[in-house]
């Protein structure tokens, strides 16, 4: 460099950015209808072809967190969870609780799921097992604890009402 040059650094300094003012000035903000769900990976459910060549034996285990009704559970991912072809019956309603209080105590469970995975009121559909791969669902309506929804057809319906009798 010869002698006559100068540099000169300039501190720009910090400019605060409002960027959600900057983007509601904005003519047309898209806004997503369908919500994304990252509770369950979808790859996980089955519901015709399979696209990847992963194993679908590995079944995650989840432990229950909260019992609302014989009919839905919380699991310890803040999933709940509704359970498929029950329908709770209200004189053996804390009979199905205590039930399930002693089956899912300190319990890991998982589930699976039919070909509709959600109802009119937007709940999470599945079969609940236990890690010994104890059905929930049919030993509820064996025990007869709870009735047999039949409003819906689903994979073990006919499974269900056949336990009834």
């Amino acid at each position: 460099m010869s002698d006559n040059s100068t540099i000169e650094f300039i501190d720009q300094g910090s400019k605060r950015n409002d960027y959600n003012g900057e983007i509601s000035k904005l003519p047309y903000i898209f806004k997503d209808s369908v919500k994304i769900y990252k509770k369950i990976d979808p790859k996980k459910l089955k519901f015709g072809s399979k696209i990847d060549s992963t194993n679908s034996e590995r079944v995650d285990l989840y432990s229950v967190k909260q019992i609302i009704n014989p009919e839905k559970i919380l699991l310890n991912n803040d999933l709940m969870i509704k359970l498929i072809g029950i329908r709770t019956k209200k004189e053996m309603f804390d009979k199905a609780m205590d039930f399930l209080q002693t089956k899912l105590k300190n319990q890991k469970v998982f589930i699976k799921f039919d070909n509709s995975k959600y109802d009119s009121e937007n709940n999470l559909l599945c079969y609940l097992y236990l890690q010994n791969k104890t059905f929930i669902n049919a030993h509820l309506i064996k025990a007869g604890f709870v009735d047999v929804d039949d409003n819906f057809d689903y994979k073990y319906k006919l499974k269900f009402l056949n336990l009834t009798q």
